[in-house]
C-alpha cells in the first residue's frame, strides 16, 4: 500500500513512517522546509539503504499541502494527517495557532481524497476528553477540554467528520493518550524523572495521585498503521492507549526501581489543579478489536529508554 504521512519528522510520525516501510509499504513523507528534524528521516535511509525504495520526501508547508495533487500528482491508499502546529508548551493555548490547525485538517482532507485516498486517519488526543474521572469510552463519554489544545483537535475531529462524508471518504480519529519511547521529547515527564534519577537528583513531582495511561511508541505505530490498513476499522473514534492504566505514581516507582530502589522521589513538590489535571482511563475495547494488545510492556520500554540513553552517554564520552 502507499501512505501519506504528514509530521513525519514528528515522535509519532517518524515511528509511523519506520513502522509503514518494515512492513513493506511505500511511503509520501511530507515535512516542513528545512525542518531541522528532516535529518532523522536522512539518517534512518542511510543506515537503512534498502529503504529508500519505498520513501519519497517532500517538503511542503502546512498550507501547501494542495500541492501533492496540484503540482506533485501524488496518488496514495491512505492519508495520515499528524501535522499539528503547537502541540507542546505554552503554544497548546495559543488560539490563534490552534485554530489554523482546525483549516489544515479540512484541507489534508480535501488532499486525501484528491490524491484517490480511501480513507484519512486524523491525529486526535486525549485532551479533548478533557478532566473525566471514569472509563473513558469513545462513543458514550462526552468531552470537555479545558484546554485550546483540546478544544481545536476536537472542533478538527467534529469539523472534519462532516467534512469527509460530504466529500465521501473515510474519517478516522484515533484519540492518543501519553506516548513514550526513544525519541521521545525531553519535556515529558518519563523524560524528566529518568534523566534526574540517572543524574543522582531526587525528581520533584505532583501528588501524581491520577490514573494514567502509557503507550510504547513502537506500539502506537503499529496501532495506527493498522487503523489506516484494516478494512475492519470503521469510520469514528479510537482511543489509542495500551492495556496499562494506573495511578501515574505508580509508573514513576517503577521508572525509579529500574533505575535504582534506595533513590528518592519527592511527590507533592508540586501542587496540581484537580480541574487541570488529567485522568487517563481509556477503554481499549474498541481499539483491541482492530489492533489487538500491545506488545510491549511499561518496564520494557524504560529498559530500551536507559539503552538508548547509555549509548548516546557512550558516545558522547569517546568524542
Amino acid at each position: 500500500m502507499r501512505y501519506i504521512v504528514t509530521g513525519a519528522t514528528g515522535f509519532i510520525g517518524f515511528a509511523l513512517c519506520k513502522e509503514l516501510i518494515k512492513t513493506e509499504n511505500d511511503v509520501i513523507a511530507i515535512v516542513r522546509p528545512k525542518s531541522k528534524n528532516i535529518k532523522k528521516l536522512n539518517n534512518y535511509i542511510n543506515e537503512n539503504p534498502v529503504c529508500s525504495s519505498h520513501i519519497n520526501i517532500i517538503e511542503l508547508e502546512l498550507n501547501e499541502i494542495g500541492k501533492l495533487y496540484k503540482e506533485y500528482n501524488i496518488k496514495a491508499d491512505v492519508f495520515f494527517h499528524l501535522a499539528w502546529n503547537g502541540s507542546s508548551g505554552k503554544d497548546r493555548e495559543d488560539f490563534d495557532m490552534q485554530y489554523s490547525n482546525v483549516k489544515f485538517m479540512i484541507d489534508a482532507i480535501k488532499t486525501a481524497k484528491a490524491c484517490e485516498c480511501q480513507k484519512i486517519v486524523g491525529a486526535g488526543s486525549q485532551a479533548e476528553y478533557g478532566v473525566c474521572q471514569h472509563l473513558n469510552k469513545e462513543d458514550e463519554v462526552v468531552p470537555h477540554p479545558f484546554m485550546m489544545y483540546g478544544a481545536a483537535k476536537l472542533a478538527a475531529y467534529e469539523m472534519g467528520k462532516i467534512f469527509a462524508k460530504q466529500i465521501d471518504i473515510g474519517f478516522i480519529w484515533p484519540r492518543i493518550y501519553s506516548v513514550y519511547g526513544v525519541g521521545e521529547n525531553d519535556g515529558t515527564l518519563v523524560s524528566y524523572v529518568m534523566s534526574s534519577l540517572l543524574n543522582g537528583d531526587i525528581p520533584q513531582l505532583s501528588p501524581c495521585e491520577n490514573m494514567w495511561n502509557y503507550i510504547y511508541i513502537d506500539d502506537c505505530a503499529r496501532v495506527l498503521r493498522k487503523l489506516g490498513e484494516s478494512v475492519h476499522a470503521m469510520d469514528g473514534v479510537y482511543n489509542v492507549a495500551s492495556e496499562d492504566t494506573r495511578l501515574l505514581k505508580d509508573f514513576v516507582r517503577e521508572i525509579r526501581d529500574i533505575i535504582d530502589k534506595k533513590m528518592s522521589l519527592n511527590f507533592g513538590a508540586h501542587h496540581s489543579i484537580p480541574e487541570r489535571t488529567f485522568w487517563l482511563e481509556p477503554d481499549t475495547t474498541k481499539i483491541q478489536n482492530v489492533a489487538g494488545s500491545c506488545c510491549w510492556t511499561f518496564e520494557q520500554g524504560i529498559r530500551e529508554k536507559l539503552n538508548d540513553y547509555s549509548v548516546h552517554h557512550n558516545e558522547k564520552s569517546t568524542r
